[in-house]
Formats: C-alpha cells, sequence, structure tokens
C-alpha cells in the first residue's frame, strides 16, 4: 500500500513539474513573440502539449494481473 502511494505520489510530482516547465515556456515565448496573435500562441501551446504527452502507461492493469492490487 506504501508502495503504491509512493507510485503515485513521484506520478504527481513529475506531471507538476512538467506542468510547470510548460508554464514557463509559454510566458517567455509570449515576451520573445509579443507580436504574434493569441491564435498562434495558441496552437504553439498545443504543440507543446503534444510534444510532452507520451504514451500512457498501463499501471491498473499490470498491477491487477501482477497481483499486487
Amino acid at each position: 500500500m506504501l508502495q503504491r502511494n509512493q507510485e503515485l505520489i513521484d506520478q504527481f510530482n513529475r506531471d507538476e513539474h512538467r506542468y510547470r516547465q510548460r508554464q514557463l515556456r509559454k510566458q517567455k515565448r509570449r515576451l520573445r513573440f509579443s507580436k504574434l496573435g493569441e491564435f498562434r500562441h495558441l496552437i504553439l501551446d498545443l504543440r507543446d502539449r503534444m510534444r510532452e504527452r507520451r504514451r500512457p502507461t498501463d499501471c491498473i492493469s499490470s498491477k491487477w494481473i501482477g497481483g499486487r492490487l
């Protein structure tokens, strides 16, 4: 149980770190390219999200199959 909680906490921390990094890039880009329109900024933000998106880990079924759940 403690192992599972720690895994969830670690996953949350990784996601939070990625979110903060993305927000920093977004702010810097808006300062650097202030003349771009809102639509262009939206497209660039979506591109950043898609770049970071990875295939989700199938942790639930692997835990069930392994008998640890």
